[in-house]
């Protein structure tokens, strides 16, 4: 009878725990989709404004769009970052209590598709805040593909009185499944309506 020594034993182990974890990953790698590098739109830079506490709420409209010159019969993924800067002024310049604010980025599909935690404002500094939202999968590039979002902007309503000064930014990123090379002429960009 041939009896493996403890060793020989113990390395058999080893060698079949990985071959089973490299088989594995080649599993997974396998069952993966494809999808071209990624193409980012222009910056849309939204035009300021302004919320108080009488009124501190505010939401602007931006609309994403992928397109192709020779656009192939796949599908289009992606995100939408939308980055805000928000300076808190209060009516009393003496007040040092300060309020919060929140950025959050939704559609119709997903009508909460991109929050941020609510950030306290700090008295003359400002502070920047980034978000992301998916652009909803399904859409096909062969017939056009368009995602509107709503960029809400949201101030502590039962704060101190004050105001608060916004300036935001908006950029996409998309890709396309299913293939590994970005198709002629693919484009995204992002506008305000």
């Amino acid at each position: 009878m041939n009896r493996m020594s403890p060793s020989s034993s113990s390395r058999l182990r080893h060698w079949a725990a990985r071959l089973v974890l490299l088989t594995a990953c080649i599993g997974t790698v396998a069952t993966e989709q494809a999808t071209s590098d990624d193409v980012s739109s222009n910056e849309l830079v939204g035009a300021p404004l302004r919320i108080t506490t009488t009124a501190p709420r505010a939401t602007r409209r931006v609309v994403v769009r992928a397109s192709s010159t020779k656009p192939p019969d796949k599908s289009v993924e992606g995100e939408l970052r939308v980055r805000l800067t928000a300076r808190w002024i209060p009516d009393d310049p003496a007040q040092t209590t300060t309020p919060w604010i929140q950025l959050h980025v939704s559609n119709l599909e997903v009508p909460s598709a991109g929050a941020q935690a609510p950030a306290v404002l700090e008295v003359g500094a400002p502070i920047t805040r980034e978000t992301e939202a998916f652009l909803q999968q399904g859409c096909k590039l062969d017939t056009g593909c368009e995602w509107p979002f709503d960029v809400g902007f949201e101030l502590q309503s039962d704060a101190v009185a004050g105001t608060v000064e916004l300036e935001w930014t908006a950029q996409a990123t998309a890709r396309v499944v299913d293939t590994s090379s970005v198709p002629k002429g693919f484009t995204v960009s992002v506008s305000a309506p």
